[in-house]
């Protein structure tokens, strides 16, 4: 076989292995936000990817992996989405002279960035059961997303308030506001059947998604003093 061919053939062969790898963890998603990792089982996973069911040993090493995998992939995908302003918040908090108005402004973008994730983003939609899950019953995976992901947001978001509000950023009172702040978007994820009923909505389109998040952000100018 030609040097030409045989690459063709090892580019075909590893682009089916990423899909293959890729079906395998968004059905991962789905499968374990909906019977845990003790529920799930290996046929299922592999049946709802449409995978042959030695694929998960070989691209996973087995379901373990894989559930770490799913876990993963949220937070790289929320990485994507977040990091730039965790970053900026971070520097932020280092710096020497820090400005209200500028923690303000940042902590109102990081909240507008994490809504239009967590209620705007349809790929949520296929792995918000299986992160409300790990809250509900945390294992190998919500270290994952603590580690990864959540345990950065947070603690910029507190970093921001204390500056707002004049407060240590390991105060318990202001770790709980940080909790309550993003607990309103949280809200439509969460709660969003109560809420679509209550607002009479069968959606959340773009604009009433700038709603809620008008409405989160009079809520912080509230919380911080900046509304009375």
């Amino acid at each position: 076989m030609a040097a030409g061919a045989v690459r063709a053939d090892r580019s075909t062969h590893d682009n089916r292995g990423a899909n293959t790898r890729q079906r395998l963890i968004h059905s991962a998603l789905g499968v374990f936000g909906e019977y845990g990792f003790h529920g799930a089982s290996t046929r299922m996973l592999a049946e709802r990817a449409g995978a042959n069911l030695a694929a998960i040993p070989y691209y996973f090493g087995g379901k373990e992996g894989l559930y770490r995998a799913a876990a993963e992939f949220i937070v790289e995908f929320s990485r994507r989405e977040l990091q730039p302003v965790i970053d900026r918040a971070e520097r932020m908090a280092a710096e020497r002279k820090r400005s209200r108005p500028a923690a303000s402004a940042l902590l109102e973008e990081l909240l507008e960035r994490f809504s239009s994730l967590v209620i705007g983003s349809p790929e949520v939609d296929s792995w918000a059961i299986f992160i409300m899950r790990e809250q509900l019953h945390p294992g190998a995976a919500f270290e994952i997303l603590y580690e990864g992901m959540m345990k950065r947001l947070l603690g910029s978001a507190s970093q921001l308030l204390a500056i707002l509000l004049r407060m240590r950023s390991d105060d318990p009172r202001l770790i709980i506001t940080t909790q309550t702040v993003f607990g309103q978007a949280m809200m439509f994820r969460s709660g969003r059947a109560a809420a679509l009923r209550q607002l009479g909505w069968k959606e959340i389109t773009d604009d009433r998604l700038k709603l809620i998040q008008s409405v989160v952000r009079e809520n912080l100018g509230r919380i911080t003093g900046q509304i009375k």
